[in-house]
């Protein structure tokens, strides 16, 4: 069984004086998190607390963030299992730095530290699946099964070997890989840890960190959408979908939506169900609750949201039929309720005229053991930076970045006797 190793290149630093040989300290703890040791058994883990070499942390229904001395900052989903095999870090790179980890279930997201910067060797991750080598400030890594796991890399790139052989995937890049024998599948849409976040507040994923160059240099906002003016925000849940222009907002630490606000009032999240966005242009999540613009309960909210790219550029892209790949997604919900059994796929396409466009988008959503094919169609429209669906589902979308890099959208669609939601975010 080949282990899984993880070897960072840019480093989440702390003051080198401030860091000492150890292993980790507890961010936040959240439900029931536990550190179990061969030789001291269990004890319960919450804010402050140390972790060690030889501890195993479980979260069970809970969830917490641990931060080690060399800067590394990993967050641990509901049900996961990771252990501490061997650290060590003397307060600086020093050729006996390590850094060896097994994650036994459940699934992670980290940045990462010191260890591993200059000698790759000195980290590594194991699974039951394959042997990972990360040079990136950022990855994503959860079990789907037994002896099969997925992936997603933030920054850099990433060597996947196991049996099968060996495959990079870079920045943006994810994939899927079964058994210890198993052919890398690539894969269309950035892997998604669940189930929901626990607890009343919409807690960052990393609740306190900063970006850094390689110098050390601060990065102010690098690659994280900032609260504004300016935005666009599609949405669906129960059994209607729509959109809201010109928004002001207001993000989390992680780039998690928080609140947006227009001439119609405030949609505002409570609890977080899960988010992702990419490269500060757009973002995509779900609130498990919230509430809506008449302060009216909210279930299930699916978004996206981006600062609308200016009509002028999307004119110049006059004559233009651009085809958008699937970068991210929310798991969707339906009403009454059901089980999504898959991540959905497909593309959404956009043709622009000097003063029109038309915009359609066909998906596969898996849901309660079926897949069902969700469409949506604008017809021609006015040239404009977001719209609406005028058949096949309900929802909006939008278009964001420069020159339209990026759409997102939302849908509501009846199919199977069930209202279907979901987001859906896009890159050119």
């Amino acid at each position: 069984m080949s282990p899984f190793r993880l070897l960072p290149a840019l480093a989440l630093l702390a003051p080198l004086s401030c860091l000492a040989a150890g292993a980790a300290n507890i961010d936040f703890a959240i439900g029931d998190v536990q550190a179990l040791s061969a030789a001291a058994g269990s004890r319960n883990l919450s804010k402050g607390a140390k972790v060690v070499s030889g501890e195993t942390v479980r979260t069970g229904e809970g969830r917490a963030q641990l931060r080690f001395d060399d800067g590394a900052i990993i967050s641990l989903q509901p049900n996961t299992e990771f252990r501490i095999d061997s650290y060590h870090f003397s307060g600086q790179p020093d050729g006996k730095e390590q850094g060896f980890f097994t994650l036994l279930k459940g699934g992670l997201r980290t940045l990462t530290g010191l260890v591993g910067r200059f000698n790759r060797d000195s980290y590594k991750v194991t699974t039951s699946v394959a042997t990972i080598g990360i040079r990136g400030t950022e990855y994503t890594l959860s079990y789907l099964g037994a002896e099969s796991i997925a992936v997603a890399t933030g920054e850099g790139a990433i060597e996947v070997c196991n049996g099968g052989g060996c495959a990079i995937l870079v920045s943006g890049d994810s994939a899927v890989i079964e058994g210890p024998n198993g052919v890398l599948r690539r894969v269309e849409f950035r892997p998604q840890l669940a189930p929901t976040q626990p607890g009343e507040q919409l807690l960052p994923l990393f609740s306190s960190s900063d970006f850094r160059n390689q110098d050390g240099a601060i990065q102010i906002n690098a690659n994280r959408l900032t609260s504004g003016p300016g935005y666009a925000l599609a949405w669906s849940h129960g059994v209607s979908g729509g959109l809201a222009t010109d928004a002001t907002t207001q993000f989390g630490a992680s780039g998690q939506l928080l609140a947006a606000t227009n001439q119609s009032g405030t949609f505002t999240g409570q609890t977080l169900g899960e988010s992702g966005s990419a490269d500060g242009a757009i973002g995509w999540g779900r609130w498990a609750t919230g509430t809506d613009q008449s302060n009216t309960p909210l279930t299930d909210f699916h978004y996206v949201v981006g600062r609308e790219t200016p009509v002028s550029q999307l004119a110049a892209l006059n004559g233009v039929t651009a085809t958008y790949q699937l970068i991210g997604f929310t798991l969707p919900t339906g009403v009454p309720s059901g089980t999504a059994t898959g991540s959905p796929s497909g593309t959404l396409t956009a043709t622009f005229g000097a003063s029109t466009m038309n915009v359609s988008m066909a998906l596969q959503v898996p849901f309660n053991s079926n897949t069902y094919t969700v469409t949506g169609a604008t017809g021609t429209v006015p040239l404009a930076s977001t719209f609406t669906w005028a058949t096949g589902t309900t929802g909006g979308g939008l278009f964001s970045g420069v020159d339209a890099t990026y759409a997102g959208a939302t849908y509501n669609s009846y199919v199977g006797g069930t209202n279907i939601s979901g987001a859906v975010a896009f890159k050119r």
